[in-house]
Order: C-alpha cells, then structure tokens, then sequence
C-alpha cells in the first residue's frame, strides 16, 4: 500500500502572509507630485491675490483680471482644491488620484472653451501669445493622466 499525502492536511512548509508588496513611489510621482502642488499653491495664490484686488503679475495681470467675475474665481478655486485633492491622492497612491486628475483636466478644457468663445479679450490675450503654451500644457496633462492610468492598471495605485 503506498502511502498518499492527504490533500487536507496542513502544510509541511514554513507559510508566510503573501500580502500586497510594498511599493514605493517611483521618481515620476515625486516629480509630478511637486510641480503639481506648486502649481496648486501658485494658483490659489494668484486667485486669492485678485480676488484681494492686488492681482500677482503688475499692470498686465491687473488689466487682465480686471475683466475676471466672479464665476472665474470660483471656477479658479475649484480647480486648485481638485488639484490638490488630486496630488495628494497621488502621492498616498490611491485609484482615485486617475478620475480627480481627469476631472481637472476636462475643467480646464470646459473653463477654456467657455472663454475662448464669449470672451474677446481671452481670445485677443492667445492671439498675442499663440496657442502653443496649451497645447504643451494639455499634452503633459494628457501625458501625466495616461502615467496614472498605467498605475493603477499595474495594481500600484490601491
């Protein structure tokens, strides 16, 4: 009679927890982590400074900002709290850092288009600069939304 190893018995080997690995944060999410929050910083500086009326820029933001209503400081606003919302999940890792930065990221478009066609000076404003500051800005949002989505499809973002 040969002697069969009981399926049910318990294991002869040493069983350890197999838990999630610990995973640190790799040096992309550290370098968009600090741009953003000094851009989130920066935005809610500047907003909060027009709203105080000593805009941050000299004549030309306050020539600027003199034409912004109230719905653009909220609007403003709104976007610095995602924005931080958005960095600090992202920095602790978490899935929801990919939606805060897509929903950032689609308000930006919203509060452009919005401007672009019922405000002329907005338009006189890119026809002076050109549009190339968007474009570049729109593909490294694009670029950093598409870095997140990796993470998280990677299981790197709980």
């Amino acid at each position: 009679m040969t002697d069969k190893p009981n399926p049910y018995a318990a294991p002869r080997a040493a069983v350890d927890d197999v838990g999630e690995e610990k995973r640190g944060r790799t040096a992309l999410v550290w370098v968009i982590t600090i741009f953003m929050g000094i851009g989130v910083v920066g935005g809610a500086v500047s907003t909060i400074a027009a709203l105080l009326g000593s805009p941050i820029g000299g004549a030309e933001a306050a020539e600027y900002t003199k034409h912004l209503t109230a719905v653009d400081h909220i609007f403003a606003l709104v976007g610095s709290a995602i924005g931080a919302f958005a960095t600090v999940a992202l920095f602790r890792l978490k899935r929801y850092a990919l939606p805060l930065f897509v929903a950032m990221f689609l308000l930006g478009i919203a509060v452009f288009a919005f401007n672009i066609l019922l405000r002329p000076e907005y338009q006189a404003l890119f026809e002076m600069t050109g549009y190339w500051g968007l474009w570049v800005g729109w593909a490294v949002n694009i670029a950093v939304i598409a870095y997140i989505w990796r993470l998280r499809v990677k299981g790197v973002l709980q």
